[in-house]
C-alpha cells in the first residue's frame, strides 16, 4: 500500500474508534450537566431516559442493537407506568388507612416503645444534622437507582439473566401494589401527625432541603399518582432483599454487601419516619415471595421446553 493510501485509510479506521470513545464521554458529561442544572432523574421516565442513553452511547459500536434493546426494554417501563398510574389510582384519605396494626407490632418488638421515636430521640438533633443524617439520606436515595442500574448492567452481561430480573422486578413491585390496594397503610411521620403516636421529624426531605438537591419532574407524574399511604410493605425495603436474593450465588463477599445494604436500608427508613418496622418486614417477606414464584415458573418453564408432550427432550 501506498504512503498515501494508507494515510487515507488510517483515519477511516480511526473514527469509529473516536467516536466509540467519545460517546461515553459525552454522555457523562451531559448528564452531569442535566444534574447539576435541572437536578436528579429519580422520576421513572426520567430515570428510564438516562438508563437506555448510557446504554446506546456505551454500545454505539454496535448501534444494530439499540432496536433490541429498545424492545426489551420498553415492556418493563410500560409495566411500571402502569404501576405509578395504578398506585396513585387506590390511594385513600389518610384517616381511611391502616395504622394502628403497624404501631402494635412495632410496638410488641421493641418492648412497648415506637423505634422511630425512640431512634429520633437518641440519634437526631433537629437543626444540627450529624454525618450519619447525610448518610441515611444517601441509602433512601439509592432506591431510585440500584435497581434500574443493576438492570442496566444485566442487559449487557446476559440477556437471559435480565429475562430473569426482570420478571423478578415486576412480579415485585406489582405483588406491592395489590397490598397497597388491599391494606392502605399510614407511615409513621403519617401518623405522627395524626397524634397517633409521638412528634417525629421526616428526616429525609430534611436533608434533601438542607443539600439544595433538585429532581428533574416526571413528565406523566402529578398528583394523581402519588399515593401517600402506599407504605404496607416498603419497596424500599423490598428491592434490597430482592438484589440479595437474586445475587446469592456470586459469592460471600457479595452477599455480605447486599446484606448490609438491606439493613441500612431498614435502619434508615425506620429511623426517617418513612417506614414502620412492620413495612420493613412485609416488604422482606414479600421479595421472598416473588423470588420462590419467579424461581418455580422458571424451572417450570425449562422444564415444559425439555421434555415436551411426545417424552422425548428437545435439542438445546
Amino acid at each position: 500500500m501506498s504512503a498515501s493510501a494508507h494515510a487515507v485509510a488510517l483515519p477511516r479506521r480511526l473514527v469509529p474508534r473516536a467516536i466509540a470513545i467519545g460517546a461515553p464521554l459525552v454522555y457523562v458529561a451531559a448528564l452531569a450537566i442535566t444534574v447539576a442544572s435541572l437536578g436528579l432523574p429519580v422520576a421513572r421516565d426520567q430515570l428510564f431516559f438516562w438508563v437506555l442513553l448510557g446504554l446506546a452511547a456505551f454500545s454505539v459500536g454496535a448501534w444494530r442493537t439499540w432496536g433490541a434493546m429498545l424492545l426489551g426494554w420498553a415492556p418493563l417501563f410500560a409495566l411500571l407506568v402502569a404501576y405509578d398510574y395504578l398506585r396513585g389510582a387506590v390511594s385513600v384519605a389518610p384517616a381511611r388507612a391502616h395504622v394502628g396494626t403497624q404501631i402494635a407490632v412495632d410496638r410488641w418488638l421493641a418492648g412497648g416503645a415506637d423505634p422511630t421515636r425512640w431512634l429520633q430521640q437518641h440519634l437526631w438533633s433537629p437543626g444540627r444534622p450529624h454525618w450519619y443524617d447525610y448518610g441515611v439520606w444517601a441509602v433512601y436515595m439509592t432506591h431510585f437507582f440500584v435497581v434500574w442500574l443493576v438492570a442496566a448492567w444485566l442487559w449487557r452481561a446476559s440477556r437471559r439473566r435480565f429475562a430473569h430480573y426482570t420478571a423478578l422486578t415486576v412480579v415485585l413491585t406489582m405483588a406491592a401494589f395489590v397490598v397497597y390496594w388491599r391494606y392502605p397503610a399510614q407511615p409513621p411521620w403519617m401518623a405522627s401527625d395524626g397524634m397517633r403516636i409521638g412528634s417525629l421529624d421526616r428526616i429525609v426531605p430534611t436533608i434533601w432541603d438542607q443539600l439544595g438537591v433538585k429532581s428533574i419532574q416526571s413528565v406523566y407524574e402529578n398528583g394523581d399518582v402519588v399515593n401517600p399511604v402506599a407504605a404496607m410493605p416498603s419497596l424500599h425495603a423490598a428491592y434490597p432483599v430482592m438484589l440479595l436474593l437474586f445475587f446469592w450465588g456470586a459469592g460471600r463477599r457479595v452477599r455480605a454487601g447486599l446484606a448490609l445494604y438491606a439493613v441500612a436500608m431498614g435502619f434508615a427508613l425506620v429511623y426517617s419516619g418513612e417506614h414502620f418496622v412492620a413495612d420493613i418486614l412485609a416488604g422482606w417477606a414479600l421479595a421472598g415471595a416473588a423470588y420462590a414464584v419467579v424461581a418455580v415458573a422458571l424451572r417450570a418453564m425449562r422444564r415444559a421446553h425439555e421434555w415436551p408432550v411426545s417424552g422425548r427432550p428437545t435439542p438445546d
